[in-house]
């Protein structure tokens, strides 16, 4: 049938059907152009409201609402001081001096100096992690940067010292610590072979890249 025709003897029929392609069209669009992250984030949030109302019903799920306002009642104030410090560390730090200590390039020089960085790194997710995503923003390649995130856990020295050997003694805190030393960068060189092996995932390495290849044009400029 001619869609002329069809549209003179059923104009609303065409219309609702124009309309929801267009409107499937700009879900796409906008599916496409979101993060995957959020996206991700999102669904695995709805798949627990879910879970949680299945469960328990409403009050479940209300309990599990309640207990997220009390977790953000107590890091409220911490998260943007930690945004705010990973913010400042990207600004202050130049981005030629962390490719070249901790860039892809640096090699086990960068491994190494990410994983005993982490001895003295010392403080909570929401404050350390905006600092190291600041510091991969900037350039730092992934080997480093997994030899940091490992450091920052087995080797945090006040970890060591305020929480272990008080409940557990000397010996065997201090033995795990000997090992750790050698394993933290072990962890670096073969985090950075698999991610390599990996294939391109969500993440901010595509900010970075972007962010280093503009500081890459804008140096010959400055220099002339």
């Amino acid at each position: 049938m001619n869609m002329s025709v069809y549209h003179l003897h059923h104009p609303d029929g065409f219309d609702k059907r124009m309309v929801e392609v267009v409107e499937f069209n700009i879900m796409i669009k906008m599916v496409k152009k979101a993060d995957p992250t959020l996206v991700i984030l999102i669904a695995l949030l709805s798949i627990a409201v879910a879970a949680a109302f299945l469960k328990g019903g409403v009050a479940l799920t209300w309990q599990g609402l309640t207990q997220t306002g009390r977790l953000l009642e107590t890091v409220w104030l911490r998260l943007p001081l930690g945004f705010a410090l990973g913010g400042l560390v990207q600004v202050l730090v130049p981005r030629a001096v962390i490719a070249r200590w901790l860039g892809p390039a640096s090699g086990i020089k960068g491994i190494l100096i990410g994983s005993y960085t982490g001895i003295i790194m010392a403080g909570a997710p929401y404050v350390m992690l905006p600092v190291v995503a600041s510091l991969y923003l900037a350039g730092a390649g992934a080997g480093p940067i997994i030899a940091l995130l490992t450091g920052q856990a087995l080797l945090g020295i006040q970890n060591l010292i305020v929480w272990q050997i008080p409940f557990l003694g000397i010996g065997l805190p201090l033995s795990k610590y000997i090992v750790c030393l050698f394993i933290v960068p072990l962890v670096g060189l073969a985090g950075s072979a698999v991610y390599k092996l990996l294939p391109r995932l969500p993440d901010l390495k595509p900010r970075a890249e972007s962010q280093l290849s503009n500081t890459s044009q804008s140096e010959p400029t400055e220099k002339r």
